[in-house]
């Protein structure tokens, strides 16, 4: 084993020098994306990707309703909530058309639309995103 003597102002070189190249090469945290198979939303370019690792097209409103119930998994939203956090506190509530609405939004991303896996219905309440799915 070789071991280097460094006098007294070779050592300071050297600790200012490894103090130095440490800051200069330390870089922010990088988010690293996992690769999921399967269903997957991005916000960012707003796309939809079923379990078959298709590329479904929505209107800007489905994804938008798409996006709100994933975002907050779990979390039972009445009518009028889903309403105004989707379309707006100005926007006219109507129940049968937002029914209409998660029907055809249903039909896009369940595998089966008829057994909805993701959108759940909650008799009475309103709507949730299953909180065990991806």
């Amino acid at each position: 084993m070789l071991i280097a003597e460094f006098t007294e102002n070779e050592e300071q070189i050297f600790r200012q020098t490894v103090e130095w190249l440490s800051a200069k090469l330390s870089s922010a945290p990088v988010l690293i994306k996992q690769q999921v198979v399967g269903f997957q939303i991005d916000p960012f370019i707003r796309t939809f990707t079923n379990e078959n690792t298709e590329s479904v097209y929505l209107t800007a409103k489905e994804f938008d309703l798409l996006y709100f119930l994933y975002s907050h998994k779990g979390q039972v939203f009445t009518k009028e909530q889903l309403y105004d956090n989707v379309w707006g506190h100005d926007h006219i509530t109507d129940t049968k058309n937002l029914t209409s609405f998660i029907r055809k939004l249903r039909k896009k991303i369940e595998p089966n639309p008829d057994s909805p896996q993701y959108i759940i219905t909650v008799w009475g309440v309103g709507y949730k995103f299953d909180e065990e799915k991806p």
